[in-house]
Formats: C-alpha cells, sequence, structure tokens
C-alpha cells in the first residue's frame, strides 16, 4: 500500500474529514483532535494493520498514529486531502490537568525544535572550534557564527509566542509583537544602565531581560488568548481588524510587564535551581532512574514536556544536564535492539532490528520502541539496565549540553566540552549493556 492510500485509510478510520478538528504531527507520529474519539478506538485494530502504523495511542485529548520515518511524508498527503476549518477548536474533554498541560507543552516546542537543534548543535562546534583555536574568537567569521547560534535562544521568545499563539488559537502577529516588545532594545539598554526600578501609570514594577527566558511569555501569551477572545466578543467587525490588536497590545503588554514577566522568570529560576540542586545531590540516583525511565516517557509522548526545563536551565545557566541523561535512555534501546540483530535468525527480524539500531543512534528510538521493546520482557529489561548504567556515568560526570539535538549521535556537537569524553564513555556503557543484556537473555524473534 503506497502513501496516499495509508493516508486515505487513516483518514477514513478515524472517522472521516468531518471527524477532525486537528491534525499535525511530530517526527515519529500523526497526532489528531477528533470530535469523537470512540469512532476511532473502535477502528483501532484495523488502524494497526496498516502498512507502517507500529502503535495507536489515545491520550491528552489527541489520537495519535505512530509511523516512526514516514510519520511526515504520510501526514503531508493527509493534508493534501483534506480541509480543516479555522473554527477555534473546543478542547472540552475528559482530559484531566495533567495531560492538557503536557498535551500543551508538546504541541507548542515541537515546531521550534528544528530551529533549537541546528543552533545548538552550531553553539557545540564553536565550543569545538574555540578549544582548539581553528578560528580566532576575534574574527569577523567566528563572531557571525556565534550570533547565528546565539541568535535563536536570544529570541526565543519569540519563536514561544508564535508556537504558543497557534495553540491557544489567538493572532499570532500579535503575540510575536508581545515577545519582540519585551524584547526591545529600549527596555535593555534601560537594564543595562542599572535602572530597574520603572513605573506604568504610577503602577512600580522592576524591569526584567527577557531574552532566552520560556516561563514568561508562555503565560503572557496565554493570558492574551483570554484578553483578545474577550475583546472580540463585543467589538464591533468593522473596527475588529484595528482596535482588537490595538486593545490587546494596551492590556497584555503591561500586564506582563508588571506581574507576569518577573513571576514568570522567578517561577522558571525556581524550578530550574531546585531540579538542579536536588540533581546535584543525588546523581548517581537520578541518573540510573531518568537514564532508565526516559524511554518509556517517550512511549507515551511526553518527552517533549522536558523541553522547557531544558531550555530554561540553558538561558540561565548556559547548559543543561538532562538531555545526556535521555542519550543514556535513547542508546539503551539501540543497543538492546542491537542485541536482538545478533541473536535473531530470521532474516526480517534481523533487518528490522538493524533499522531500529540505526534509528535510534541517530535520535529516533519509535521503531525500536514499537517493534521490539513493548514486545517483550527481556529487551525492555535490557533497555532498563543499559539505560540506568549509562545515566549512571552521565550523572556522576555531570555531562553538560550547551544546546539541543538528537542524541545520542544526530545531535552529538552540542555534548562538545569538557564533558565530552563521559558522555562518550555513558553513550558505550548504556549501549553495551543493553545489547549483552538483550542477546544473553535470550530476547526472543519478532517476526
Amino acid at each position: 500500500m503506497n502513501k496516499k492510500s495509508v493516508a486515505q485509510e487513516i483518514v477514513r478510520l478515524v472517522g472521516g474529514e468531518q471527524n477532525i478538528e486537528t491534525v499535525n504531527h511530530c517526527m515519529t507520529r500523526i497526532r489528531f483532535v477528533l470530535k469523537d474519539s470512540e469512532i476511532a478506538l473502535n477502528n483501532a485494530e484495523q488502524l494497526h494493520k496498516l502498512n507502517g502504523v507500529l502503535d495507536v495511542i489515545n491520550r491528552g485529548g489527541q489520537f495519535q498514529i505512530v509511523l516512526g520515518h514516514e510519520a511526515r511524508v504520510v501526514y503531508d498527503q493527509i493534508s493534501s486531502t483534506i480541509e480543516l476549518s479555522d473554527v477555534l477548536v473546543s478542547e472540552i474533554n475528559t482530559k484531566s490537568w495533567l495531560d492538557g498541560f503536557t498535551e500543551a507543552l508538546s504541541t507548542i516546542f515541537f515546531p521550534i525544535i528544528p530551529a533549537i537543534a541546528g543552533a545548538g548543535v552550531l553553539k557545540g562546534l564553536l565550543e569545538l572550534i574555540k578549544t582548539y583555536g581553528l578560528i580566532g574568537v576575534d574574527t569577523n567569521t567566528f563572531i557571525i557564527l556565534q550570533v547565528i547560534a546565539d541568535a535563536v535562544f536570544y529570541f526565543l521568545p519569540i519563536l514561544l509566542a508564535f508556537s504558543a499563539a497557534m495553540k491557544f488559537q489567538c493572532n499570532q502577529m500579535v503575540a510575536v509583537s508581545v515577545a519582540a516588545i519585551l524584547l526591545h532594545p529600549t527596555f535593555n539598554n534601560i537594564i543595562a544602565g542599572g535602572n530597574v526600578n520603572m513605573d506604568f501609570l504610577g503602577i512600580p514594577f522592576i524591569m526584567m531581560n527577557y531574552a532566552t527566558t520560556v516561563v514568561p511569555i508562555l503565560i503572557g501569551i496565554w493570558v492574551m488568548s483570554h484578553v483578545e477572545r474577550f475583546i472580540k466578543s463585543w467589538m464591533p467587525k468593522v473596527v475588529d481588524i484595528i482596535f482588537t490588536p490595538l486593545l490587546t497590545l494596551l492590556v497584555v503588554v503591561p500586564f506582563v510587564l508588571i506581574i507576569i514577566g518577573p513571576l514568570g522568570i522567578l517561577l522558571g529560576d525556581f524550578v530550574s535551581v531546585t531540579i538542579s540542586f536536588i540533581y546535584g545531590k543525588l546523581t548517581f540516583v537520578a541518573g540510573a532512574i531518568f537514564g532508565a525511565f526516559y524511554p518509556l516517557l517517550v512511549l507515551g509522548g511526553l518527552h517533549h514536556s522536558l523541553l522547557p526545563i531544558m531550555l530554561q536551565n540553558i538561558s540561565t545557566k548556559g547548559y543543561d544536564v538532562f538531555l545526556a541523561l535521555a542519550a543514556a535512555g535513547n542508546t539503551a534501546v539501540a543497543g538492546a535492539v542491537f542485541g536482538v540483530y545478533l541473536k535473531s535468525k530470521i532474516k526480517s527480524t534481523k533487518a528490522l532490528a538493524l533499522s531500529a539500531t540505526i534509528s535510534g543512534l541517530i535520535g529516533i528510538i519509535e521503531p525500536g520502541l514499537y517493534s521490539f521493546v513493548i514486545k517483550s520482557k527481556q529487551v525492555l529489561l535490557a533497555v532498563f539496565l543499559g539505560g540506568a548504567a549509562g545515566g549512571v556515568i552521565m550523572g556522576i560526570f555531570q555531562v553538560r549540553n550547551s544546546g539541543f539535538g538528537l542524541n545520542p549521535l544526530g545531535g552529538l556537537p552540542v555534548f562538545f566540552g569538557d564533558t565530552f569524553i563521559y558522555y562518550i564513555l555513558g553513550v558505550m556503557v548504556a549501549f553495551i549493556v543493553s545489547a549483552s543484556t538483550a542477546y544473553f537473555l535470550n530476547a526472543p524473534d519478532v517476526d
């Protein structure tokens, strides 16, 4: 069955175009918000049988079709054959607040991953260049490359504003304007001059530096979505295009500057410092637990919800430590599947396992998870042991990353630095432990 046929069958089995409110995708999944998810659930068995479908998941108000590498291709076919209205999507359903929160974070952060991944890899390469003196740090070439790498993180609030506006169903250009106002050079010059005590209409507030921040703009755009909706509810249509954005900016920007911004930055810093403190005191235990169970977060589609913490760490401290632990978990999946490849006598299993191993080492572990890990207790145990072993190494030596990228190998440059050798050691340990465990536990063939 070709990709177009698969796409058409998926649309039919989830209830047709009329049952789809929104559809988007990540690297390995197509995510639907359906008017009636029961239709899709009743057809789950047929969806499982479609060529290329690895799993079907209904969680957090989303109906997810796991397709591995083919997700983007099938999504393109789906989006070219259906027309979704621009009507505001109602998300009143039975999902818990935690499901809604993690789903919102995943939806907001996934679209910006290519930008921060590319910039993160470049930051890592620049660290290598600086360490070995390949290009002088005072040369124009190095300065331009550094600006390219830093700009994505500096203007991160703008990227988040655009993505958050899509999620919260408000005007994206107005949302970007809010973020741009927070980053205006006038504010930065005031801060640089040491005068952070300001007031608006007599209301005092402390001016903050919003470059690279995460929390303030997310809360700000959420508030903006409600303000904009309220204004639209009574604004005459003939002047809506002018006065709704005007009033929205006049209400939201001061509110962010006076209340949300300072509190958001404090909240973000508190979360980052608290988690880092706990991790610093319990590196051995935290490394083992995170490395072992990270693949389960991927299995549940919850791993993107960790991005705010990682980005907050990078923005406040210049580095993060959790991506290395995630790399241990990813490597363990690749290693365990490689153990299956070595042990298997079935050609189709060996071919599938080798493909899943390669994609896992790059940083895409869903093919291995759905084809082998969840089908075998031995392989799952191998993943736990390998991830824990690699996580311990990463934790003990406080392996750091300066940016974000696929791991263990897809975004390797983000780990360049003083702890890079320990990163390689952790990856090797995770791979060897998981591969040997899967091999010697006689992981069953999957045909």
